[in-house]
């Protein structure tokens, strides 16, 4: 009886143990890192690998270093008061060597905290300095400075931005309605410019060709034109005949 008394404190105590070796071990997978949490203050920022803490004591907290894929939709104002429905998409990862910073500021919730009110206003400031005609043409150019705009905003949080490009976009019914009625009319004037351009070299062209015929050349046409018959009446030379 006694022996058994003896028995089931270690059993306990050899439980205790096992439990708490298993805890003293945890595992960084690729392409991940690690903060370690030891009564909840933030200690270390750990790589992948297998590692060792303090079983009851220490939490870990792993975060992603992989690249994130983010697709942004909003509508936005052009110079003009134009509404333009763009959507963007950005490629962006998080720097491994500042995990720990990231963490202690913003959690796990980074693209909601930071990436996306940041980009969001980056995207309607760059925007709204150029007119709507101007979009289709410097797109690029507007994906550009939005890129670096919102990188230098987020780069010293820990942001590494990869990519960032507008992907779409969608103007809205009524400019799309005014650029057509534009195109018509543009179509229109400069197809009755072509027709006047035309007009006036047919009749320069005409003019030039009357200039150019001599009486010889009359006379040759003339001939050309006889079916060989006298007429019946006539006064004078026959106008082929008067050739010197």
């Amino acid at each position: 009886m006694e022996a058994s008394k003896k028995i089931i404190p270690a059993a306990v105590v050899v439980v205790i143990l096992v439990i708490a070796l298993a805890g003293s071990f945890y595992t960084i997978n690729t392409g991940e890192r690690g903060v370690v949490l030891r009564f909840g203050k933030l200690t270390a920022n750990v790589g992948e690998g297998l590692h060792l803490k303090m079983p009851f004591v220490d939490q870990v907290e792993v975060l992603s270093i992989r690249d994130h894929n983010l697709t942004m939709k909003q509508e936005v104002s052009s110079s003009d008061i134009q509404t333009i429905s763009v959507e963007v998409g950005l490629v962006y990862s998080l720097d491994p060597e500042k995990v720990d910073h990231i963490y202690q500021t913003y959690g796990k919730n980074i693209e909601v905290t930071l990436v996306r009110p940041t980009l969001s206003e980056k995207i309607n400031a760059v925007i709204a300095e150029y007119p709507i005609e101007a979009f289709v043409e410097k797109r690029a150019e507007i994906s550009n400075r939005i890129n670096t705009a919102f990188a230098g905003q987020v780069g010293g949080s820990g942001i590494l931005v990869k990519s960032l490009l507008i992907t779409n976009h969608d103007f809205s019914d009524e400019f799309n309605k005014a650029i057509e009625d534009k195109k018509i009319a543009e179509q229109g004037a400069l197809t009755a410019k072509f027709t006047l351009e035309r007009m006036k070299l047919e009749a320069e062209a005409q003019k030039i060709k009357q200039a150019s015929l001599s009486p010889m050349v009359l006379q040759e046409m003339a001939i050309n034109k006889w079916d060989g018959k006298m007429p019946q009446y006539f006064s004078g030379q026959l106008p082929f005949l008067t050739i010197k």
